[in-house]
């Protein structure tokens, strides 16, 4: 079925339920599941977006956006940054992917996610838009998705937006933006066959969200792609600040709850600060939207700083869950996350035993990710992520076996749980990560439905 047959099945009537403007919304399509369409500006680009928001009355126009671009960390990034605005008073809009329980998630306005009633009524209004467009060139989901997001701002009256790139930056829909200012988390490799496969060709696409004359911030970095982003911040007369050399901190003590640290954000020193993210990693965000913030003279106060940082939870980032084991889910999906995650393992995690159930989705570096989840874990199960994109579920196998030559495959997710409930004892965790399309519905399984499980309420 075309995109345009997929449009033509809807009759020109208000849609009256969630399921069916999800129907819909999900008849478009989706580069998130499906990464057949070669990255080019054919199939991704900013126009359709600008056109959209056009038709809309151009809700973004009014709106001050944080734009931020990265292969780890801009999530949690987009999420601090929220929750350190809204803890001054000013009405935040934040546009984030992808979602863990359902897509309402992706679009909150300080901290409450948009109603289905809300979901519904701005459908209605986009429906004939989108049908204005070429039957050649619809818009897609997350085109879709962004447009609804700025509009849905401008409704709820947002001061502030912060906004999450998808995928790249250059012809990412969120690219749309104006921005008061750019930031970029750290740059590794993912989605290579897309945005290049060295690391500065990564950092170059990640660049474009770059605007003439509006500050860039850059957070840590593992690679040598500094120059990448100095180059074209200079060529655009955009200041730039690198989060490394203005800003330095010192973790005092962490746990799965969170972390201390000691921080100095560009001659502004604060003490004993915790963060309920658990991981050095968040607090090297922490402190790259904390310097962002200072460079738009929008730095809270401290006690302020204390009070949002204290309270933000974002799923399935080294999240802990206890029901009749404890589990550790983390949305680890490139060769950097995981080893990232390995260490927070290690220094943070108490357990007798690790069991470790990843599912990860064709195209990722499936033997960087196990080479670092089979230093830590004493059982490794291979299980398959639910989702439309291509899988490999043999070539995940053959690499765990490779490396970890007693690992299982349970291709079902739910049975994988139950394998590794059955098999642990009390004082172990088990640990599912690879994908959001496995810990997702590993999420759901756990919460909603561990009964069903382990026969245990």
């Amino acid at each position: 079925m075309t995109t345009r047959q997929a449009i033509l099945k809807f009759p020109l009537k208000k849609m009256k339920t969630i399921d069916e403007v999800l129907d819909y919304l999900y008849s478009f399509i989706n580069y998130e599941t499906d990464s057949s369409y070669s990255y080019e500006s054919i199939h991704y680009n900013v126009d359709r977006t600008r056109r959209l928001l056009e038709l809309l009355n151009n809700p973004e126009k009014d709106k001050k956006i944080i734009h931020v671009a990265g292969t780890k960390g801009k999530g949690s990034v987009c999420h601090i940054l929220s929750a350190l605005l809204r803890v001054q008073n000013y009405k935040t809009g934040l546009f984030t992917s992808p979602h863990i329980d359902r897509v309402n998630e992706r679009i909150t306005v300080n901290g409450r996610e948009i109603e289905n009633d809300e979901f519904i009524e701005i459908t209605n209004i986009l429906f004939p838009l989108i049908n204005t467009f070429p039957s050649d060139n619809v818009p897609t989901t997350f085109e879709i998705l962004t447009a609804m997001a700025m509009y849905y701002f401008r409704m709820k009256g947002a001061c502030y937006t912060v906004l999450e790139t998808g995928m790249g930056g250059r012809f990412d829909s969120t690219n749309f933006s104006d921005p008061v200012v750019s930031i970029i988390t750290p740059i590794s490799y993912d989605h290579t066959d897309k945005l290049g496969r060295h690391i500065k060709e990564i950092a170059a696409e990640k660049a474009g969200i770059i605007k003439r004359g509006k500050p860039v911030v850059l957070g840590y970095q593992k690679y040598d792609v500094t120059d990448i982003f100095k180059i074209k911040s200079e060529e655009g007369g955009s200041r730039f600040y690198i989060t490394d050399e203005l800003c330095s901190f010192e973790v005092i003590d962490e746990s799965l709850k969170g972390s201390r640290f000691n921080v100095n954000i560009n001659g502004l020193y604060l003490k004993d600060i915790f963060i309920s993210l658990a991981g050095r990693h968040q607090v090297e965000n922490a402190v790259t939207a904390l310097l962002a913030l200072g460079v738009l003279d929008l730095l809270p106060e401290e006690q302020m700083i204390r009070d949002a940082l204290c309270n933000i939870h974002i799923s399935a980032r080294l999240e802990i869950i206890d029901k009749s084991r404890r589990f550790l889910l983390d949305s680890a999906h490139n060769e950097d996350s995981a080893r990232v995650l390995v260490n927070a393992v290690k220094d943070i995690c108490i357990y007798d035993r690790l069991f470790t159930i990843v599912g990860i989705v064709k195209g990722k570096d499936v033997k960087g990710i196990l080479k670092n989840l089979s230093r830590v874990s004493d059982r490794l199960i291979v299980t398959e992520p639910v989702t439309h994109k291509d899988l490999d579920t043999t070539e995940v196998c053959d690499v765990a076996r490779n490396l970890f030559p007693s690992a299982v495959v349970i291709k079902s997710i739910e049975r994988a749980i139950k394998y590794a409930v059955d098999s642990s004892g009390q004082n172990d965790l088990i640990l599912i990560t690879g994908s959001f399309y496995t810990t997702s519905p590993a999420r759901k399984i756990i919460i909603g439905g561990m009964s069903d499980i382990t026969g245990q309420p």
